[in-house]
Order: structure tokens, then C-alpha cells, then sequence
């Protein structure tokens, strides 16, 4: 999957066109199998991405970190799909 660079501006933008992190949230809980088990699954892979704020902390409260976060996740999704895999990518960097 590809999607575009995410940069720390995007978190405080208004924008009809989904921007490149809410494609990447919503294919993270695609890929993690949709409703609880999707929402864990793109929470553990942000946390593994270097996220390390609860999920009450909105992104643009740490846009830089949420980038890098982002644009990690975003370079994994590049070359798999596999749910196991990306975690183990993930957690490797």
C-alpha cells in the first residue's frame, strides 16, 4: 500500500480529502480485522511506531512524534499487508 508523506502540519488541517494519516489509521484496522480487534491492532502499531501517548492525546497535540510515527508505519505498509508482519517490522526499527 502506498500513501503520501504525512508531515506534523497535517494534524491541523481541515480537509474534505482524507489526509495520509486517516488512510493509514483506517487500513491499520483493515488490516487488523475491523472494530476492537482493528482499533488494537493500529494502536499496537503506532506504540511500536514510537507513539507513546494514550489514545486521549489527540496528534496534534505532539504533531512531530505523530509524523514520525506515521511515516514509520507508512514505509512497513509499502512492502506488507501481513498483520504479523508489520508488527515485527515495526517493533525491528
Amino acid at each position: 500500500m502506498q500513501f503520501d508523506e504525512v508531515i506534523p502540519d497535517h494534524f491541523n488541517i481541515i480537509s474534505r480529502t482524507p489526509l495520509p494519516h486517516v488512510l493509514i489509521e483506517q487500513a491499520l484496522m483493515q488490516l487488523g480485522g475491523g472494530g476492537v480487534e482493528g482499533t488494537t491492532f493500529k494502536r499496537n502499531a503506532l506504540l511500536s511506531a514510537g507513539w507513546r501517548h494514550a489514545s486521549v492525546v489527540s496528534y496534534g497535540k505532539h504533531p512531530v512524534e505523530a509524523s514520525a510515527a506515521f511515516n514509520k508505519v507508512r514505509a512497513v505498509l509499502a512492502a506488507s499487508q501481513d498483520p504479523v508482519a508489520i508488527m515485527d517490522q515495526l517493533e525491528k526499527a
